[in-house]
């Protein structure tokens, strides 16, 4: 896999795991706080991983789409944590 997708994926994983870990580990009145925090710092993390990265084609693509998958991670942990 090239690295401007592996830097996209490693984005994503580190979200999920953030996700998991405050759907897990934060009590229920303050997960969606939680959560609310850690979509910006997932789409910061993807910034400086395309960034790191260095391939200029496709940057906003890249970007848009580590922000849409880390946005959908973080809605799908935020409704477990509403229905939890």
């Amino acid at each position: 896999m090239p690295a401007p997708r592996v830097a996209v994926v490693a984005v994503w994983v580190l979200t999920l795991i953030g996700v998991v870990l405050i759907d897990a580990l934060v009590p229920d009145p303050h997960a969606l706080s939680w959560l609310a925090l850690a979509l910006p710092l997932a789409v910061v993390a993807g910034i400086i991983a395309q960034l790191a990265v260095a391939e200029q084609r496709g940057f906003v693509v890249r970007v848009a789409a580590t922000t849409g998958g880390s946005f959908v991670l973080v809605l799908l942990g935020a409704l477990v944590a509403a229905v939890v």
